[in-house]
């Protein structure tokens, strides 16, 4: 009997191996086909999750210095949102610019997020490009011509921006920073790690953004009010970094030429009904303090219609051209208005001496 059943094991194994090998294989090959269809599915798309993957994954690599996190791949290049992101070889989505800069040009950079890096709209919608068309619309005398460089970075925070600039923008040598503060700029600085295998991954990338969704959609995730709100915890250090950023904008330039920018969420801004006015008025405050001048876009914003002719998609409110052009122009205007902040102090002219003989 126990010869019997000994002899029975390497037999039912010997049964079981080809069907455990099919097994294998029909999955391999399952998971193969379904990662080559997402491929293809999401090569041109407007799904807002995996878009923010595939730009993190083609255009970010990570960096040592904890308060940067990561930088653009230099002469990166990507198709996300249905429309071309180019790098150059600096790091900018931008044209190739030296860093020393020509006779007569004054040079503006603007740091920011997603939303000056230009999400989902074409080089020459975003923010930098337009502000610096029209400011060279009407160049007052002294100046040849205006730079807008963008150095914005998607997923960036203020601490990061302050960060980028001291280590490597200042290299630009520009004349006047402009930053722009978003809502959600006291999170934590994201951590940026070098993709493996699994990190390229279309499938494992879906999977994660659509389990997220699921948690959203059961309120295992806060509510966005909440979440937005619930940075500007005194207590979290997160903010308190954000705050020590902020406290650094003053010093940027070496000629303090400095303007903070702060956007609204587009969601609700309609009315008098935004809900973080309070968020605003808290980082206006501290800013003003420092002597650093503010803008508040939300004024220039607003009623527009509905929110979501704002937006670059029904399901993604980062700012569309519409929004662009409306955020350039009140940039414009405060150049236009407030000389004595940005335009370069005149030499006074000597007195003419005349000799009679």
């Amino acid at each position: 009997m126990s010869f019997l059943l000994h002899d029975r094991g390497p037999s039912l194994l010997r049964q079981l191996l080809p069907k455990l090998a099919l097994l294998a294989s029909s999955l391999v090959f399952t998971l193969l086909v379904t990662e080559a269809s997402l491929r293809v599915a999401f090569y041109h798309s407007k799904d807002f999750a995996m878009e923010m993957w595939k730009y993190a994954a083609q255009l970010k690599q990570p960096v040592s210095n904890p308060d940067l996190s990561f930088v653009h791949v230099p002469n990166g290049h990507a198709f996300l949102m249905g429309v071309d992101v180019g790098i150059n070889s600096q790091g900018l989505r931008d044209y190739e610019y030296s860093f020393a800069k020509p006779p007569e040009t004054y040079r503006i950079m603007m740091l920011g997020d997603s939303t000056t890096l230009g999400w989902g709209v074409p080089l020459e919608a975003t923010v930098p490009k337009v502000l610096e068309r029209e400011l060279n619309e009407g160049r007052p005398l002294g100046i040849d011509r205006f730079e807008v460089l963008n150095a914005g970075v998607g997923n960036y925070n203020t601490v990061q921006e302050v960060a980028y600039y001291e280590t490597i923008g200042k290299a630009f040598d520009p004349d006047f920073v402009v930053l722009v503060f978003f809502i959600n700029d006291p999170e934590p600085v994201p951590r940026e790690r070098k993709r493996l295998f699994i990190g390229q991954s279309y499938l494992v990338a879906f999977v994660t953004s659509r389990f997220d969704n699921v948690l959203r959609l059961l309120g295992m995730r806060p509510e966005w009010k909440i979440y937005y709100a619930s940075l500007y915890d005194d207590n979290k250090p997160a903010f308190q970094a954000c705050r020590v950023a902020l406290a650094r904008v003053a010093t940027l330039s070496p000629r303090s030429r400095v303007l903070v920018a702060l956007l609204p969420e587009l969601h609700q801004i309609n009315n008098d009904s935004y809900p973080f006015k309070e968020q605003h008025r808290r980082i206006k405050n501290l800013l003003t303090s420092q002597g650093v001048p503010v803008i508040d876009l939300i004024d220039g914003l607003k009623d527009h219609g509905p929110e979501s002719r704002l937006w670059v998609t029904p399901a993604d409110d980062h700012p569309n051209g519409k929004a662009n052009a409306l955020i350039a122009q009140q940039l414009r205007e405060w150049f236009r208005t407030q000389p004595r902040f940005w335009l370069p102090a005149q030499p006074a002219r000597r007195p003419q001496t005349f000799i009679v003989p």
